[in-house]
């Protein structure tokens, strides 16, 4: 009997083909002593999909420590930007995605809220994976996910999301 060779797939990769997975960044997020940032990816509350995040990276662009509390279903402080820096990964597709990047580049006080699952320190002049999570955080209809960064000296930093939308749980 002959053997055929197989080949496994990652379902990011899969979620590509097809034209669900997308990508995207936070603007520049501008943390001191005194101010905080944060960027988050949002599922609109009437979306009918959801968001399985593929992974998350966090780039420290300073030369000092930068630390961000990840927390689900939080309200952020201050006025949210959406982020334009949004793409589908199969360059053809036509498909837009529904989830949202939303950010603030520096604010006064704190979020409200959510759950807060843990904290990851970002070196200086890096980029970390938050953790790969390969679609098994699940962002439902009106839900969210967040980094909120602070620093106790002048720091740029940013999130970026990788994530693919379906409407049916696997």
């Amino acid at each position: 009997m002959e053997i055929k060779p197989t080949v496994d797939i990652i379902n990011p990769a899969y979620q590509s083909t097809k034209g669900r997975l997308f990508a995207g960044t936070s603007g520049l997020l501008n943390t001191s002593a005194s101010k905080h940032a944060w960027a988050q990816l949002v599922n609109p509350l009437h979306s009918n999909v959801n968001l399985y995040v593929s992974f998350f990276a966090l780039t420290n662009f300073s030369t000092k420590l930068v630390t961000a509390d990840f927390v689900v279903n939080a309200d952020p402080p201050g006025t949210p930007t959406l982020s334009s820096d949004v793409s589908v990964l199969k360059l053809a597709s036509k498909h837009t995605p529904v989830g949202q990047i939303f950010y603030n580049p520096s604010v006064s006080g704190s979020f409200s809220g959510g759950k807060f699952v843990g904290t990851r320190a970002l070196s200086p002049e890096r980029t970390e994976l938050g953790f790969r999570v390969d679609g098994r955080l699940i962002i439902e209809p009106g839900t969210n996910a967040m980094f909120f960064l602070c620093s106790r000296s002048p720091a740029t930093s940013q999130i970026e999301f990788e994530w693919f939308e379906s409407e049916a749980i696997f």
